[in-house]
């Protein structure tokens, strides 16, 4: 098959094409290098095609191919979206047009990669699923939720194919912080705070939780979408079903590491969400998506990786 990655540089990106490309499939990728980084995908690059261009400015003569399907990844952070609402827009909304005017020139399925912040906190002991109510508390989860309008308005009146995937909070490798983007993703800078022994600040008691998921299911969930006959814009979570405190996930890279960080508390973040807990108990059974990694052994696999990059520096 013949894919378009946008935001294939990207830390979810990346390892999305390298298993594209594993899978033998002819991949492009659109990146920005906003937030992406060209050393991502420096395994695949030689069986890649790629254009560095913003995903609102993306045209059809840019390319020489068609394509069966385009896995929407690129976006602007969350974290940045109540600093420049503007440019939140004009990434998630326009990107999402763009795309979707694409899609409809090739006949290709679209896989949108949204946000399961749109539905706010848990409240009660319930994980959220698909039939809440959305919620959105920043510029990013409503620019995220036109988006899917988008894809269900296209579906309707041109037919286009597509499915909408909710992340919930991605990581694993590659995951950087970004202070430019004021891009501060939970597990990547507590790794980086704790191994560089750096003081950690926790935003507010560090009780708040996330619903973490390993890049790796993250993937399997997009390619899964990807593979289905569900293409009416449908939208499926893709989560663990677990809640992980701020301060859970600092003690397990403490555990893991050895080491004990200076520890600073600020105020809560604005447009944070309180509690995230995701059931992806629709995915599994139309998808037949389900999560292979604990938070434990993926945030192993992370500082492995971090510290092996470092040990191979200095050797």
């Amino acid at each position: 098959m013949k894919y378009l990655v946008t935001g294939g540089y990207g830390f979810v990106g990346s390892h999305l094409v390298e298993r594209l490309v594993e899978d033998g499939h002819e991949v492009t990728v659109i990146d920005n290098l906003s937030n992406g980084q060209l050393d991502n995908l420096t395994a695949v690059k030689k069986q890649i095609t790629t254009y560095i261009s913003n995903v609102e400015h993306l045209q059809r003569q840019y390319f020489s191919t068609t394509f069966d399907g385009i896995f929407h990844l690129a976006t602007a952070p969350r974290s940045s979206s109540l600093r420049d609402p503007m440019r939140d827009i004009e990434t998630n909304c326009k990107g999402m047009i763009a795309v979707l005017e694409l899609a409809k020139e090739h006949k290709a399925k679209v896989v949108f990669t949204s946000n399961s912040g749109i539905y706010g906190s848990v409240s009660n002991n319930s994980a959220i699923n698909e039939s809440a109510i959305n919620n959105p508390t920043t510029p990013y989860d409503a620019d995220k939720l036109v988006s899917e309008y988008y894809c269900k308005i296209y579906h309707d009146i041109y037919g286009i194919s597509s499915t909408i995937v909710r992340f919930a909070t991605v990581y694993g490798e590659r995951q950087v912080v970004n202070e430019k983007l004021n891009w501060r993703p939970l597990v990547a800078t507590f790794i980086k705070n704790v191994l560089n022994d750096e003081e950690v600040i926790i935003n507010g008691d560090g009780e708040q939780t996330r619903d973490l998921i390993y890049v790796n299911d993250a993937i399997q969930g997009v390619i899964k979408a990807m593979h289905s006959k569900i293409d009416t814009a449908d939208i499926f979570l893709i989560s663990t079903n677990a809640e992980t405190s701020v301060n859970e996930v600092l003690h397990q890279v403490e555990n893991i590491t050895g080491v004990k960080p200076r520890i600073k508390h600020t105020e809560p973040l604005k447009g944070d969400i309180r509690r995230m807990r995701y059931d992806y108990s629709k995915a599994k059974d139309r998808l037949g998506f389900a999560p292979q990694f604990s938070v434990s052994e993926g945030i192993k696999r992370i500082i492995a990786s971090q510290t092996k990059k470092k040990h191979d520096k200095y050797v």
